[in-house]
């Protein structure tokens, strides 16, 4: 597999054959075969916790329970042994426990008014039009979730009614995401206007239309069981409906919520709190990128570590290139290229080993060349080595504006 690999990124990259491997999976954007296999592993893993508990894999995940001890057989004799470590229960254990959903049969509403209607700007001004035209009775729950830089999820909700706020709240979620903070903060706003004296018409108020869709139609399988009692309080009160609105556009409760929500990722985590399914899909897909870069760090060659280049698993900007300006940029990145120390270290008798200007070819020698013109030229300053590695590193875009400008490659310092 390796081999196949191997082939499939030269087939893809325009550089020299000797240009180390590690360089071809950082410049494809295609990890090493080890990490691509893993990577299927956790997807697979975080796929199998979203079966339900009744499904024959998840059946497999689980230990077996212990035999019935008989007190006319010795002890030593019903010691259970220790469950086999299948290839299915090695990938469960990928990722944490968390709880299963139920499988429900999936139901559509026909009849339903769409969430969002019209843009960000015109749903704001409408939304604040309507609020004005509600009895004054009416109690309006404004809820939101926050995920903090620490990827703490909170969520908060305000109560008004007629403009006044009646009741606020906020609290913080295990590991989870946004979308499971916006349904948690609109189930708690919920249950409190609940819990307020003679509560008549209720709209809950949120900005995450992903969630407000669950909230009144089919559950999605992450914190499933908060979609489903929030769905069984609303249908026991009969007066529950919910409105999306737009974030960020000063509509005052929705601003107040927003504030609890992201005070709340500063308290104390629940102990007992499971992780939610989009906690581990996002896991899941963090994963083999920390896995991609923590083996860049340990395998990079030495010409590419003074570049600061980081891998990414895709397809890195730099392929949008035409081929012989990418040939040219991974030739200077890995000095494996038409270079007169390349051409030396390798007995390339034949080869042209100075430039057009007489100077020997470099791999940073664009940007020293007598023949380029001043006006093309670019600015090596403060520290001329640490200009040339952002050119041919990050900001290698200055490096294709130079070549481009200049025709370097044409006629200043062809190969041949």
């Amino acid at each position: 597999m390796n081999k196949s690999l191997h082939n499939s990124m030269r087939a893809v990259l325009p550089v020299w054959r000797t240009t180390p491997i590690a360089a071809l999976h950082r410049e494809s954007g295609i990890p090493p075969i080890a990490l691509l296999l893993e990577t299927r592993r956790m997807r697979f893993a975080a796929r199998l916790k979203r079966v339900d508990e009744a499904h024959p894999l998840a059946k497999r995940t689980l230990q077996p329970k212990p035999r019935t001890i008989h007190r006319s057989i010795k002890l030593k004799y019903q010691m259970p042994r220790e469950a086999f470590r299948t290839r299915l229960r090695r990938s469960d254990q990928l990722v944490p426990r968390s709880t299963r959903p139920l499988l429900l049969s999936r139901r559509f509403d026909g009849h339903a008014t769409p969430l969002q209607t019209a843009s960000k700007d015109d749903s704001a001004e409408d939304f604040l039009e309507w609020l004005r035209s509600i009895p004054s009775e009416t109690l309006v729950v404004y809820s939101d979730g926050s995920l903090s830089t620490e990827k703490a999820a909170g969520y908060g909700y305000v109560i008004h009614r007629d403009g006044h706020t009646l009741t606020t709240g906020n609290g913080r979620l295990g590991p989870a995401e946004v979308f499971d903070s916006e349904a948690k903060g609109a189930l708690e706003g919920l249950r409190a206007a609940l819990n307020l004296p003679s509560p008549r018409r209720i709209f809950v108020c949120l900005d995450n239309l992903g969630a407000a869709i669950c909230l009144r139609g089919m559950p999605a399988d992450s914190s499933q069981e908060v979609f489903l009692e929030f769905q069984a309080l609303a249908t026991t009160h009969g007066a529950v409906e919910v409105r999306w609105i737009p974030g960020h556009t000063n509509i005052a409760g929705n601003e107040e919520a927003d504030a609890l929500a992201k005070a709340a990722t500063s308290l104390p985590e629940p102990a007992d709190a499971l992780p939610t399914l989009a906690h581990l899909r996002r896991t899941a897909r963090q994963q083999p990128r920390d896995a991609f870069e923590a083996w860049w760090d340990a395998s990079a060659p030495d010409q590419y570590k003074p570049l600061h280049l980081k891998p990414a698993i895709g397809c890195p900007p730099e392929l949008e290139l035409p081929q012989p300006l990418l040939h040219h940029l991974l030739a200077a990145r890995s000095r494996h290229g038409d270079f007169a120390d390349y051409h030396e270290r390798f007995n390339h008798d034949d080869a042209r080993l100075l430039c057009s200007c007489g100077r020997r070819k470099e791999p940073s020698h664009l940007f020293y060349c007598r023949k380029i013109l001043p006006r093309h030229r670019m600015r090596l300053a403060p520290s001329p080595t640490a200009a040339v590695n952002r050119a041919i590193g990050r900001d290698f875009d200055k490096f294709v504006k130079l070549a481009k400008a200049s025709s370097f490659f044409e006629w200043a310092c062809p190969r041949h």
